[in-house]
């Protein structure tokens, strides 16, 4: 269990650097918060993180869960 500790400590911490890119291309690209659109390359970063977001809450749970139940080396 804990190389899938590892796995998911290691999806967080990519979800984090996406979102300092995206704050970062905020600047860049002079998109203030809340928005969520604007320059084209700034959509690009936003919708990368948000992808992610929207995978990890699936894959999460569905790693630990198969760890559990059938083979955590397999899961990780």
């Amino acid at each position: 269990m804990d190389f899938v500790a590892i796995v998911i400590a290691l999806a967080l911490v990519e979800y984090i650097v996406f979102s300092m890119l995206v704050g970062k291309a905020r600047v860049q690209y002079k998109v203030d918060a809340p928005a969520t659109t604007g320059d084209p390359k700034f959509d690009c970063y936003f919708r990368v993180q948000q992808n992610t977001l929207e995978q990890l809450i699936i894959f999460i749970p569905g790693i630990m869960l198969f760890a559990r139940d059938v083979n955590a080396d397999v899961a990780a």
